[in-house]
């Protein structure tokens, strides 16, 4: 090589050059596409390969946004809440049970297996913000109503057993199936029985019944 001759130039990068994650990201979209996939295919459909296909983007670029599936799953059964939301500005503690119970019912009926998904994270720290809003507007009734602190924290797990597990019990069911034990028109027909003997329960509880 001559001594003014310049060496090849060399590659900036070895190997492949890197991919791109695909278009860019934000929360509503993320949001968006979570809410239709469930809506089509039920929340054990969404993982985070799948999403992120659907959205096409990396998986990588998901966890810009959530941790793992499960903050995933929690980030979209509270977005189902929010546009549910119930009036929490009745008077009577009683009407806003009433309407919570209505609300939270109406919400996750349309989303196969959201219920049964909050339900199996009931031990879980809670972190989502409607959630946490729907607990506090049920233990402020309950307090008004006359309940002790236990008996407010018993009386919301009934109230998650009763309102979510109608839901999982009623999507579990086909519309005709004269050989099921149950069957789905009954089991929804049942809801305002249900939350009528939670709201007696809770009046038995504080001797007002």
């Amino acid at each position: 090589m001559r001594a003014n001759q310049k060496p090849p130039a060399r590659a900036s990068r070895r190997g492949r050059p890197p991919q791109s994650e695909g278009p860019a990201l934000d929360r509503g979209r993320l949001i968006a596409t979570l809410l239709d996939m469930a809506r089509s295919g039920g929340i054990e459909s969404l993982n985070i390969r799948p999403v992120a296909q659907q959205l096409g983007v990396s998986p990588r670029l998901l966890y810009h946004h959530v941790r793992d599936k499960q903050e995933m799953l929690g980030l979209l059964t509270d977005e189902i809440l929010r546009d549910r939301m119930p009036d929490l500005s009745a008077p009577d503690w009683e009407s806003r049970l009433r309407g919570i119970a209505r609300a939270v019912h109406l919400a996750y009926r349309d989303f196969p297996g959201s219920a049964a998904f909050i339900l199996s994270r009931s031990a879980d720290r809670l972190e989502q913000p409607n959630a946490l809003a729907i607990r506090q507007a049920i233990f402020t009734a309950l307090d008004e109503a006359g309940l002790t602190q236990r008996q407010s924290e018993e009386m919301l797990v009934i109230f998650s057993v009763v309102i979510l597990g109608n839901v999982v019990v009623a999507e579990s069911l086909s519309d005709n199936d004269a050989r099921l034990a149950m069957q789905r028109d009954v089991v929804e027909a049942a809801f305002t029985r249900a939350t009528d003997m939670l709201l007696g329960a809770i009046h038995a509880a504080t001797g007002t019944a």
